[in-house]
């Protein structure tokens, strides 16, 4: 009998490593979407490898799914962006090489922070590591083309994206914490600034 309650422990122990797996990117997308609409603070801190310079910002911003991102800087300037879908679906008929891109970062922003990993499959491998109270994703790009600008995208987290760091392939990096986060109300969702305000 004793042997049998051995062997029942045992099996029992290697199951726990299966049950750990349950939190796959599913799970997270999931997680993620619970919350519409997110408001909080952020500190970002970009280093430039070319002049050797690490310049740090803060400020607040507000996440509407598939509607928005409002990224207000307070210091060490007051700027105003408003990035939407749209940027993204007008990125062909940009003129400008620069705005082009900064379309496809708003893209890639909106998608991020809703935790929408399927719409990044075709452009990027992805890495899920850790519990859904701690876990991290790495995105890698597939194509060279996207690799010349993007090096590696890290994010972590816990009930919301927490972190997100941006390496390019010139040696440029991006870092992003997020902090003070909350959901947003209705009335707070409505007196959000829209893109046309920028």
């Amino acid at each position: 009998m004793m042997r049998r309650l051995i062997a029942y422990a045992c099996l029992g122990l290697v199951g726990l490593p299966l049950a750990a797996h349950a939190f796959d990117r599913q799970a997270l997308q999931a997680r993620l979407e619970q919350t519409p609409a997110l408001a909080g603070h952020f500190t970002q801190i970009r280093w430039l490898a070319d002049v050797d310079t690490e310049l740090e910002s803060q400020g607040r911003f507000a996440y509407v799914r598939d509607e928005k991102v409002v990224w207000q800087l307070e210091t060490p300037v007051e700027d105003l962006l408003v990035l939407t879908p749209a940027d993204a679906d007008d990125a062909t008929q940009s003129e400008s090489a620069r705005q082009a891109g900064r379309e496809q970062i708003a893209a890639l922003l909106l998608r991020l922070l809703g935790g929408d990993w399927s719409a990044l499959d075709s452009r990027f491998t992805q890495t899920l590591e850790g519990h859904a109270d701690d876990w991290r994703v790495t995105l890698s790009p597939r194509d060279a083309a996207l690799a010349e600008r993007i090096g590696e995208i890290r994010l972590a987290g816990g009930r919301y994206v927490e972190h997100l760091e941006m390496h390019t392939a010139e040696g440029d990096r991006l870092s992003v914490d997020f902090s003070d986060q909350a959901p947003l109300t209705p009335e707070a969702i409505a007196a959000l600034p829209d893109a046309d305000t920028r």
